[in-house]
């Protein structure tokens, strides 16, 4: 006890006794199986299935960057209106007359709560300006829901028509991630 007490002392001070003995060092037990090295057919199994794992979350990342389903009652409050404000924005974007409706649909499925469809049907009245309502989809999050959003509103419309260049523009335009794209495509546009 005292040996380790003189040993703390000279460690902290950088002092100690000078007759003090040194202790000798203990021998150091042999590795357990947790503690030795790997033989390389452990190490390659290890790596390989390693790749397995990793190759099957990247399969699935696109779970992780966009939902099977979005659900607005989550979203801030703060974040609900503008969203409201840009599906208008994306419902009168195409040539489709039943975009807005189905938009509407969409965001009552999806948990909008009754400030937000107001501030929808209010939207649709009166438009606010693109650049204005892009910008204030600046979040990842709110940047994903408006891409989602352009996307239904361009369903069922004729392929290549105005609402599918609407929601490429927003992809473009919010510089969305090709992994969120290509999930909320699969989900979303037909």
């Amino acid at each position: 006890m005292f040996g380790l007490l003189n040993r703390l002392r000279h460690r902290v001070t950088g002092s100690g006794p000078a007759d003090a003995p040194a202790e000798p060092a203990a021998a150091e037990p042999p590795p357990g199986r947790r503690h030795r090295d790997p033989t390389p057919s452990e190490r390659q199994l290890t790596e390989e299935i390693s790749q397995k794992l990793l190759h099957g979350w990247l399969e699935n990342r696109h779970q992780t960057l966009m939902p099977l389903s979005l659900n607005l009652a989550r979203i801030p409050a703060e974040d609900r209106e503008p969203i409201a404000r840009f599906a208008a924005i994306a419902a009168c974007a195409g040539t489709d007359a039943r975009a807005p409706e189905r938009v509407r649909q969409w965001l009552d499925a999806s948990g909008a709560d009754a400030d937000t469809l107001a501030a929808y049907e209010a939207a649709l009245d009166a438009p606010p300006p693109l650049a204005r309502a892009l910008a204030d989809m600046a979040s990842p999050e709110c940047a994903g829901i408006a891409y989602v959003l352009a996307l239904v509103a361009a369903r069922d419309g004729v392929v290549g028509d105005a609402g599918h260049a609407f929601a490429d523009y927003v992809a473009k335009r919010l510089a969305l991630p090709n992994s969120a794209l290509r999930s909320a495509e699969r989900r979303y546009r037909l």
